[in-house]
């Protein structure tokens, strides 16, 4: 059912009523409603967990960080976006497909291999420079009133998985059907390999992949395993070609109300849910990779003349983005770029530190 604004201020009402009627003697704490649409299994708890616990302790209690798990507030990220504005939602982590809502251009995030690795990646999402122009961005999109915290991921790196065969090459994937979300990045990408995009909800992808509507999928290790499509595929190319890149984003006129201190703190504590995230991922991978194993799957890593086909791919979208988002899209690329050079420089500098 969809989460109306009326719903959700009287969802809400209740969830927050015993604890007020438990803590009188923090009548004038502020509450900050923090919500994320994955369940408790995700890495997403763990880091509102620990910010919870940050923010809280750091404050002596004067901030208090309700935690809410799944659509309980609101069902989608237009839903969640719309529900800050009005100042029920006050914490919400998006990916880049759910920020494009409010600033469309953050799409270049999921160019196909922009990332170069896990590393760069990592450095590229907390480079200050980027953070800092894409917080300008996203202010000026939603007319001051949604504010970028901190950029992390959220479920690793996207692969090619099927049921069919061993993809080696983009040829290799050739006249096969692959479940696409409403993305025209993730498209173009399955057209340049001449195969098919079909577009399926994510909840009806294990019976689109069981029944043939689609013979794969694009998602990561962590996203086949959760839902189960180890039993149903079992042919993965591990070509990175996204990295899952996510935004923990706060109302900004919330934010506004805080005290410097306070402010100080819910920064501190959103650096930190991003930190979280980035550690707890190749963790829980360890356990998705050894079910994708059991099941009978099986794994193929390009060598380095493969990957310069699949990055080939990554030139088309490019073209078709900057096309569609102009100057925008220009500038965005520029930064992203910068981002990318600054971070580079940072893993040379540091390996040949170590190295010396």
């Amino acid at each position: 059912m969809k989460m109306t604004m009326k719903h959700a201020k009287k969802a809400l009402s209740a969830l927050l009523l015993g604890g007020a009627l438990g803590t009188a003697g923090l009548a004038q704490a502020t509450d900050l409603n923090l919500v994320f649409l994955a369940n408790e299994e995700d890495q997403e708890y763990d880091a509102a967990q620990v910010f919870k616990n940050y923010v809280e302790s750091r404050t002596g209690g004067e901030v208090n960080v309700n935690i809410f798990v799944g659509a309980q507030l609101c069902g989608s990220a237009n839903e969640c976006f719309e529900a800050m504005q009005a100042g029920i939602v006050d914490l919400f982590t998006a990916t880049a497909g759910g920020v494009a809502a409010i600033y469309p251009p953050i799409q270049g995030l999921d160019i196909p291999y922009a990332f170069p690795d896990d590393r760069a990646a990592m450095t590229m999402l907390t480079d200050p420079q980027f953070t800092s122009f894409l917080r300008d961005e996203i202010l000026e999109a939603s007319n001051d009133s949604i504010r970028l915290m901190a950029m992390t991921q959220t479920g690793g790196w996207r692969n090619i998985v099927n049921g069919e065969r061993e993809i080696r090459t983009p040829a290799d994937a050739e006249g096969l059907r692959f479940r696409t979300i409403e993305s025209e990045i993730q498209q173009i990408m399955v057209r340049e390999m001449n195969a098919s995009p079909t577009p399926l909800p994510w909840l009806e992808v294990y019976t689109g992949l069981q029944t043939g509507v689609v013979d794969g999928t694009l998602n990561s290790i962590s996203d086949i395993t959760n839902m189960n499509f180890q039993e149903v595929i079992n042919y993965m190319t591990l070509d990175n070609h996204a990295y899952m890149s996510s935004m923990w984003l706060m109302g900004n006129q919330k934010f506004q109300s805080l005290t410097p201190e306070q402010q100080r703190v819910v920064a501190d504590g959103a650096a930190m849910m991003s930190t979280v995230q980035f550690g707890i991922q190749p963790r829980k991978e360890l356990e998705a990779y050894r079910q994708w194993r059991e099941a009978g799957g099986e794994f193929y890593t390009p060598t380095e003349e493969e990957m310069a086909e699949f990055r080939a791919l990554a030139e088309p979208v490019r073209g078709w983005y900057l096309e569609n988002f102009g100057e925008q899209g220009e500038r965005f690329i520029a930064e992203f770029e910068g981002a990318r050079e600054r971070a580079q420089e940072r893993i040379d500098a540091d390996r040949a530190s170590v190295l010396q």
